[in-house]
């Protein structure tokens, strides 16, 4: 079955000039793997907005004050460095509103953003339970990471090009055929060739960890990530 498989592709090659400038001039192999690992960060990010409705400037700019306060207080008692609390955004402007009375003018909204990095997740827990009942907060969202990422995606890379090498010698095996030197490798998906084949292959070259975590119900809790690496490898069939 392997080698009719096999030999239905390079007679499927074969029958498309036009795919030419996307594939190989040699008999080959092309094969995709993954290799990934759940692990527990070790690093923590904190979005979000604090908001008032106060139509008043002076009454609205004093309680966005408070509560950037509060916040602040909160990130220095569980050891957040005071530069690891980024102020981004500072605006007062009107607000949207899917309806407005007629005659009303818009609703104004002061709005500070704050992007926090916590460094140590011991905190982590009290950090978010405090910030999850503070009032006047919108759009809060968190994510994780790893300090050390690019050396576990590097030992991620290794371990996906040695499981596609192990792929490709089980298929050239299959056919009876001896597999050759690999000829091309790509981080995630050889789109061109893919495409020209009629194969689809997984877009996430990089994937896991860093993805915002946006159910409330989850952001007390520090949890492990997915970090993987993909390659895609073309070998030769025979030859030296």
């Amino acid at each position: 079955m392997l080698k009719r498989f096999a030999a239905a592709l390079l007679l499927a090659a074969a029958a498309l000039p036009g795919m030419a400038a996307d594939l190989p001039n040699h008999p080959f192999i092309h094969v995709s793997a993954t290799a990934d690992q759940y692990i527990m960060p070790d690093v923590g990010e904190i979005d979000f907005d604090i908001v008032s409705l106060e139509p008043d400037a002076d009454a609205a700019w004093k309680l966005v004050n408070e509560r950037l306060e509060a916040s602040r207080a909160l990130f220095a008692e569980n050891g957040i460095a005071p530069e690891d609390v980024l102020v981004q955004d500072i605006a007062r402007r009107p607000r949207k509103v899917e309806v407005l009375p007629e005659g009303q003018p818009l609703p104004m909204e002061t709005r500070v953003t704050l992007h926090v990095t916590v460094r140590k997740l011991d905190g982590w827990t009290p950090i978010m339970r405090a910030l999850l009942v503070m009032k006047d907060l919108e759009s809060l969202a968190v994510s994780f990471n790893r300090s050390d990422r690019e050396k576990v995606e590097a030992d991620l890379l290794q371990q996906a090009i040695g499981m596609a090498r192990l792929k490709a010698k089980d298929i050239a095996g299959g056919i009876g055929a001896r597999l050759g030197a690999a000829t091309g490798v790509s981080i995630g998906s050889l789109k061109n060739l893919s495409n020209a084949m009629g194969m689809a292959s997984d877009s996430n070259a990089r994937g896991g960890g860093g993805g915002r975590r946006g159910a409330r119900t989850e952001m007390a809790l520090v949890q492990a990530i997915r970090l993987a690496q993909s390659v895609d490898v073309i070998y030769r069939i025979g030859g030296k």
